[in-house]
């Protein structure tokens, strides 16, 4: 049995259930649709070592001498995260929603944490958007301006689901009335995708380009011109990319060489990687 200690102990467990409470401050919060009161305990050490502005904030020069703080910029849901993060509380955020997401890199980005920033920033570029994110993005996008990188990850993605799913896109339009706040915070998304347009690669179809990135299912673009490994195949030899099926007799082509044999040799794509010619490239 290994013997309890700081890195053994669920700090994150106590906080919220320890029936001898030890921590020393309060967050408070008002839910804006219900008028409810809501509280979340932690402890200052903690929250210092974890910021600089906690630190400043508990123990510097001129301390906050309040043991309870009302929260006004941040949801109760999304402050809960932030200190679940802080206590290194296992939490998925993957599928969390914009909003949440963008509330955290606020809190973040007010706390001075870079790393969670970026984390978040992660989590939102490597997410395959659905039609029902749509707008919640547009209008996430329209609120959040001033977290400029936040802001740019979520037009990334909605232009890769837009330029792929055009038909969803329209159906969300003539769902939405013309004129209200939806339909202008999707116009006004859509006036952003402009320079995006001018920087795709035309190769990997992607911005920024991902030459000499791997290709993957969520990534593949039909005919990309692609290289084996870490080194191009020689003048001639037959290559074609493709995802095998359960059914070996199908296969999706997603990229290609044509020598004057016209035989295609089948691998897998995990060993591919994107050869954008610079000509492609914005």
């Amino acid at each position: 049995m290994a013997i309890p200690n700081i890195q053994t102990i669920d700090i994150a467990n106590i906080r919220e259930n320890s029936p001898k409470p030890t921590t020393d401050v309060k967050f408070t919060f008002v839910d804006q649709k219900s008028g409810e009161k809501l509280e979340l305990n932690a402890h200052k050490l903690i929250l210092a070592f974890g910021s600089e502005v906690f630190m400043t904030q508990f123990f510097g020069l001129i301390k906050e001498e309040r043991d309870i703080i009302p929260v006004e910029d941040a949801s109760y849901d999304a402050f809960k995260t932030f200190l679940d993060m802080i206590y290194n509380r296992k939490k998925s955020i993957g599928q969390a929603s914009f909003k949440l997401l963008a509330e955290l890199y606020s809190l973040a980005d007010k706390y001075l944490m870079p790393e969670m920033q970026e984390l978040i920033i992660q989590k939102v570029t490597s997410r395959k958007m659905t039609s029902g994110e749509l707008i919640e993005a547009a209008n996430i996008v329209d609120e959040n301006s001033h977290t400029e990188k936040f802001s740019e990850s979520l037009i990334k993605i909605s232009f890769a689901f837009v330029k792929k799913n055009d038909r969803s896109v329209f159906e969300i339009f003539h769902s939405e009335e013309a004129g209200s706040a939806n339909s202008l915070a999707l116009h006004r998304l859509l006036g952003k995708f402009v320079q995006l347009a001018g920087d795709v690669c035309k190769n990997c179809e992607q911005s920024p380009c991902l030459h000499g990135k791997g290709v993957t299912e969520d990534n593949l673009v039909q005919n990309a011109e692609v290289r084996y490994g870490f080194n191009l195949k020689k003048d001639g030899e037959p290559q074609a990319v493709v995802k095998e099926a359960d059914d070996v007799d199908e296969c999706i082509i997603l990229g290609s060489f044509r020598p004057s044999d016209s035989s295609f040799k089948i691998r897998d794509i995990s060993g591919f990687k994107y050869n954008c010619i610079e000509s492609n490239r914005p």
